[in-house]
């Protein structure tokens, strides 16, 4: 038994000391990629007030047909996200009669763990997905014409402020962006990630891009229109033309 616990105890070292290894050759031979986003000298606060970053990703302020404003940081995604990362946050308001979309970009650095799977985040939070659809939203006027994007389908349940439970439905629409490239694959993603380490020693430096709106039950069409043509006034403004030198 003494044996077989040696035996097992050396091999966890050994792999211990493989990963550790690994991941010094990672930081020290794979350079970064250039952003897909466009990084402005805008500081955004936490929900406490606090600056939390000097620099965030453009989110277009001026969209025709909507007022807008930048939203806070929560404390707990500043402390469960790594120091390097750049967000982006911004709400815009049309109607009053209609809800809000909210504008969110995470953009990572040479951490890699910024960006999760969305399905982990949205059901982490209280959300039931109950469709997840990727669909095309078409740019007139932008070079690339269109993005592919994710789009999940919604429900959660909230206590309101006289005690009463409440169900809510939303749709969250999201793509990831590098460098002159995009995808609404999360998995994809990582793919493209690993390719690029082993062949080119470059890690693609991703954004995860996404919207989110409030829907009245039936009105999930109507309302991922709406966000559809929100998206397709803001990309030009949050990507940016891929530099010919990193593909």
């Amino acid at each position: 038994m003494n044996q077989r616990i040696l035996i097992l105890t050396l091999a966890s070292l050994a792999m211990m000391a493989t990963a550790a290894g690994s991941l010094r050759w990672l930081k020290e031979r794979v350079r970064m990629g250039e952003p897909g986003v466009r990084i402005v000298g805008l500081p955004l606060l936490s929900e406490s007030g606090r600056l939390a970053t000097t620099n965030s990703v453009a989110l277009p302020a001026a969209i025709p047909g909507y007022r807008s404003r930048l939203e806070a940081i929560p404390e707990l995604e500043l402390s469960f996200l790594p120091p390097d990362t750049t967000f982006g946050r911004r709400s815009y308001q049309g109607a009053e009669s209609l809800p809000a979309i909210s504008a969110s970009v995470v953009l990572m650095g040479a951490d890699r763990t910024s960006i999760h799977r969305p399905e982990y985040c949205m059901t982490g939070i209280g959300w039931q997905i109950l469709s997840q659809t990727v669909r095309r939203i078409d740019v007139p006027g932008w070079a690339p014409g269109s993005v592919e994007v994710q789009r999940f389908d919604m429900t959660r349940t909230v206590e309101r402020d006289d005690g009463r439970r409440m169900t809510v439905n939303g749709i969250y629409v999201f793509w990831f962006v590098a460098d002159g490239i995009r995808t609404a694959s999360h998995s994809a993603r990582q793919w493209q990630m690993i390719r690029d380490i082993l062949s080119k020693g470059r890690s693609p430096r991703w954004a995860y891009i996404s919207f989110f709106s409030l829907s009245e039950p039936g009105a999930e069409e109507a309302t991922f229109e709406r966000m559809s043509q929100l998206i397709a006034s803001a990309v030009p403004g949050i990507e940016r033309e891929p530099r010919a030198a990193a593909r």
